[in-house]
């Protein structure tokens, strides 16, 4: 009986995890676009591209001509940003990237665009820190 009982737990709890990686993809794509490489680079001259690391992580290397946002930052608001230009987005992966586009989005951005693969991923020009 105590095994059964745990065994939903288990299940419970994978559904629920399931259910929330669900939503964050049905939520990204709500708001965001995901680009391939190719296309992240080809537009990135036009537009505004956005770091959501933290800035440890943006100071170790970074793709050349981003702005570090670190995601816990945009809990106060997106700065300074302009709307009439697109918003090219990454993180390590696109999860990030991803809620960073849904805090964009309510801040009335809509031209909103995401680095499929992310950071992890890519293999254009980064700047990194001289160690």
């Amino acid at each position: 009986m105590s095994q059964n009982i745990i065994l939903y737990i288990l299940l419970a709890i994978i559904l629920g995890y399931g259910i929330y990686l669900a939503y964050q993809w049905w939520q990204r794509k709500q708001v965001a676009t995901t680009l391939s490489q190719e296309d992240f680079e080809a537009g990135m001259r036009q537009a505004q591209v956005v770091d959501v690391r933290e800035a440890n992580e943006f100071r170790s290397a970074h793709i050349t001509g981003a702005r570090n946002v670190p995601y816990s930052s945009l809990q106060q608001g997106v700065p300074g940003f302009n709307k009439s230009q697109p918003i090219y987005l990454y993180d390590d992966g696109v999860a990030l990237a991803g809620r960073a586009a849904a805090k964009f989005y309510k801040a009335g951005f809509t031209d909103l665009y995401i680095l499929q693969g992310g950071f992890r991923e890519w293999d254009g020009r980064i700047k990194r820190r001289d160690a």
